[in-house]
């Protein structure tokens, strides 16, 4: 690798990092990926850029520059074939020419036959684990990118898996967080509500546990839907966890 060729990844991560610092949340930050992705690929003949994520054969767009990209991708899932679907699993870079009439994804063609993209091409973007996923750039005309226009499209792949891993991880994260949150909220309602059956009951934990669970299952709702009913009784807004943070100063 060149001193260029470093410099100019260097450069790429600095301003991935900065993107993702500026930007208001996970999403935005995809979207402008995408977007400086197809920016910088305009010269080669790219007109749109997406962000596919395959993950249990499911796949789904992270991000667009635009939403006719997302349309294309969304065919590409519906039929379970594509250029974008392919690059990713197979972790190579995949190229057509003319989508309209390719009869390696007939399925996907017919979608767009005449009034679709006419040239696409998608890299695989490394990730870790099982998650799989691929930069795809669409064109409009036909024969649109050539093996230069590939190298390039591969290089910013390459570029794009620390800011797209780093997202992922972001969300999981977010979504771990949430059900964290979610399972504290039910714990402290449930409690609560044991806390009221002793109390008119004149019973022990465990036997209002016990009433708890045959009210539950009685009117066959969740354990804390049927807490949450008791305690709304006694006070109308929803127990917290109490964990909130405070401002820092």
């Amino acid at each position: 690798m060149t001193t260029e060729n470093i410099e100019t990844q260097t450069g790429t991560a600095r301003q991935l990092q900065e993107a993702l610092l500026a930007c208001e949340g996970l999403q935005a930050f995809l979207d402008q990926l995408a977007a400086a992705a197809a920016e910088r690929l305009a010269p080669r003949g790219v007109d749109y850029c997406s962000v596919t994520l395959e993950r249990r054969r499911r796949g789904i767009t992270l991000a667009a520059s635009d939403c006719e990209a997302s349309r294309w991708d969304e065919l590409q899932y519906a039929a379970d074939e594509g250029p974008c679907l392919e690059a990713a699993r197979i972790g190579s870079a995949v190229c057509s020419g003319d989508l309209w009439s390719d009869q390696r994804w007939s399925g996907f063609a017919a979608h767009v036959r005449d009034h679709g993209p006419r040239s696409l091409m998608a890299a695989p973007i490394p990730l870790q684990g099982e998650a799989k996923a691929a930069l795809n750039c669409y064109g409009i005309r036909r024969d649109a990118f050539a093996e230069p226009d590939r190298e390039e499209l591969r290089a910013v792949a390459s570029e794009a898996s620390g800011a797209v891993r780093i997202a992922l991880r972001l969300a999981a994260e977010s979504e771990l967080s949430s059900d964290l949150m979610a399972a504290l909220d039910s714990r402290t309602a449930i409690n609560l509500a044991l806390g009221i059956i002793m109390g008119q009951s004149r019973c022990t934990q465990r036997e209002a546990k016990e009433i708890l669970v045959q009210a539950s299952n009685h009117r066959n709702q969740k354990l804390r839907d049927v807490a949450l009913e008791i305690v709304s009784a006694h006070d109308p807004d929803l127990p917290s966890t109490g964990f909130e943070c405070p401002e820092l100063s």
